[in-house]
Parts: structure tokens; sequence; C-alpha cells
């Protein structure tokens, strides 16, 4: 084995470190949202009507953008991005369904499909802002000398 090469176990650290970096927010965000879904409904404060359509707009908003990056990361080549939008809204949109069905289950809560239907929707938006914005240096610097 020469110096340089990678030895035993170097592509299972990649996977553990690629799943810690990409997944694991994935994960814990998951989680968060079910914990959420578990406060009793007289204990959730509404500040005004339809405010819980907010709140899943922003919930599944922060979920579309951590999901996308894990997927893209990680389960494909980088020329594949549609394949990873579609993969990441479908994503969502289990995870909102499963968080709804679970909702129906807990005292003082209900399930919504309008609810579900924001829930994929904000994970559509923060996909396609993400697809719009493309990584590259505001400014150019220029290495060509003007010649008066």
């Amino acid at each position: 084995m020469t110096p340089d090469a990678p030895g035993p176990g170097a592509a299972e650290h990649t996977r553990g470190a690629l799943f810690l970096r990409y997944w694991l927010p994935v994960i814990v965000y998951v989680g968060l949202i079910f914990t959420v879904s578990s406060i009793h409904g007289s204990s959730v404060p509404e500040f005004f009507p339809n405010v819980d359509k907010l709140e899943h707009l922003l919930e599944y908003s922060l979920f579309g953008l951590l999901a996308g990056r894990a997927i893209r990361f990680t389960l494909g080549p980088t020329g594949h991005r549609l394949a990873a939008a579609f993969g990441t809204i479908a994503l969502g949109a289990v995870v909102g369904a499963l968080d709804e069905l679970y909702q129906s289950r807990v005292p003082g809560r209900s399930s919504d499909p309008l609810d579900w239907a924001v829930d994929v929707g904000a994970v559509a938006v923060a996909i396609l802002a993400t697809q719009l914005i493309r990584t590259r240096p505001i400014h150019r610097p220029t290495t060509e000398k003007k010649t008066s």
C-alpha cells in the first residue's frame, strides 16, 4: 500500500462522515417536527386565524432545504438535479403525511389535508429556490490587465 492510498475502511469512514454531515440534521429535524406535533392541542397558542398554515410553511421549508441538501450531496451524481428535486418533494410529502397522521392521534390535535398540502408546497418552494440559486462568486477578479 502506498502512503497516499486510503487504508481499509476509508470508504466506510467517508460514508459515515457524509451521513453525519447531511442526513443526521434531517433525522434530528424530523424528530423535532414530531416532538412539536406531540404538544396537546390546547397548549398550542393561536395568535391569529390560520397561524398553523404559516407554521407549516416555515417548518417544511426548512425541512425541504435540509432534505434537499442531503439528497443532492449523498445520493446521486451532480447531473440529476431534477430527480433530486422530485425525490426531496416526495420525501416531504411522506413525512408531512406521517406528521398529519400522527397529529390525528394526539389529544386536542387534528389532521388537516390542507396542512399536508402546505407542507408539500413549502418543500417544493424551498427546492425551487435552491435550484434557482447558483453558487458562484459575486465578483470575478479579472486576470487581464488593461492597456491604455
